[in-house]
This record gives structure tokens, sequence and C-alpha cells, in this order.
């Protein structure tokens, strides 16, 4: 039967949520799901993983960690109605697997942070701040419309398939969503570009354009007033 767990963290981050879930088998939904078709990391080296169903509208209080939740031996989170989130969806890792998201319905959320993990919207996408999606081992689909501050998809496969309401910018004309072709230095303000990129153009970072990401999500304005 489903019931409501406590709230715990991961790294100081509140994880777990207050809505009740029932917790289900990967086989159990595998066919529902397609998960083989459509969530590439779902059992990974673990026959024990579990997926998080909420039958109903679901909420969770704070962030939540994909990449740290999968380690944890959750396969992913199944929401079959309205998912919302008061907090920042985290998944910064680009090559190793993470938790996916399957929504029904739409999610709310304060910002979202996608790399490896396959999140799929069946409706719209409401987010208060950031929509970042980067490297190319992961997915996002929303089937409706995505709001936001802003969208930026960075080598990500991305798709939006009703309106793009956000500034920001996808980085080659295929990627399927409304947004102008651009580049983080393109679009960086001149005053921050040595901050974070080098004379060549490159990155400072080492891990790509995580610092530019994380002063997006402190509200530093970086971009330029058209990005």
């Amino acid at each position: 039967m489903p019931s409501p767990m406590p709230v715990s963290s991961i790294k100081g981050r509140r994880i777990l949520p207050n809505s009740p879930f029932k917790k289900l088998t990967v086989a159990e939904v595998t066919e529902r799901l397609q998960l083989e078709s459509h969530f590439y990391s779902y059992k990974y080296d673990d026959d024990d993983r579990y997926v998080r169903h909420y039958a109903e509208n679901a909420e969770i209080e704070g962030d939540i960690d994909l990449d740290a939740m999968f380690w944890d031996g959750l396969a992913g989170i199944w929401a079959e109605k309205d998912l919302r989130v008061n907090g920042t969806i985290f998944n910064w890792e680009i090559d190793t697997p993470a938790c996916f998201l399957a929504i029904g319905r739409d999610l709310i959320c304060k910002n979202l942070v996608a790399s490896s993990a396959d999140i799929r919207i069946a409706r719209d996408t409401r987010i208060d701040g950031l929509l970042s999606s980067t490297y190319n081992h992961g997915f996002l689909e929303v089937g409706r419309n995505a709001h936001a501050k802003y969208i930026i998809i960075d080598d990500h496969s991305t798709i939006v398939r009703g309106k793009a309401e956000a500034r920001g910018w996808k980085d080659a004309d295929h990627v399927e969503i409304a947004l102008p072709v651009s580049s983080w230095i393109e679009e960086v303000r001149p005053e921050f570009r040595t901050e974070f990129f080098r004379p060549d153009g490159g990155m400072i970072c080492g891990n790509g354009n995580v610092e530019l990401v994380q002063a997006l999500l402190a509200g530093r304005e970086i971009l330029r007033n058209n990005a």
C-alpha cells in the first residue's frame, strides 16, 4: 500500500517526497512506460532497483538529485499526473546513469538541470528559472509547451513539441525546440567573459558549462539582455 515517507537528505539536499508513493519493481512498469525503448539506464547493473510511483498529483519539497538517487537504488520516478518539485531537479552527471522521470501530465519546478537522465513530460513544463540540458547521453522530451526564464540547450537531445516561452538558445539548428541557434560565448556579457573563457574561446571550467549554469542558478545576470 502507498505510504508517506519521511524527508531525508543526500549531501544536504532534501530528496524524499511528502506525497504518498508506492514502490514498484522495474518489471511491473517496463511495458507500461516502454522502458526498453525510452529509458536506457532503467535497470543498469542491479536487478533490485525500484520505481517510485505516484498515482495522483505529487509534490516534493526541496531539491532532488537524480544522480545520487540512482546510486541509492532508485531506477526512476513515475508520476501519472502532475509533479511539483518545490526546488531544483539536479542531474549534473553527463556520462553515468541517473534516475529517469516519467510524468503523465505537467512538471512544475524551480530549475531543471538535465544531462544523462531520460526525462519525459507528457504535457507542459513550468520552470521558475533555468532549464539547462547538456551533453548527448541524456534525453528530454516535453509533449506540449515549456515555460521558463531561460532555456539553454548545449549538445543535448531535447525536444519541445509546442512553444518554448523563455529566453535562451540551442546550439544546433536540428534541435527540436523553437529557439535561436547560439552559444555560451556569444551570449555571456563581455564583462564576464574572462571569468568563464580562455583567450582562445574555450571554457575555463574543466567540467564544461557547469560554472556558467551555477552562475545562473545563483541569480547572476551574466547573459546579454537579448539572450
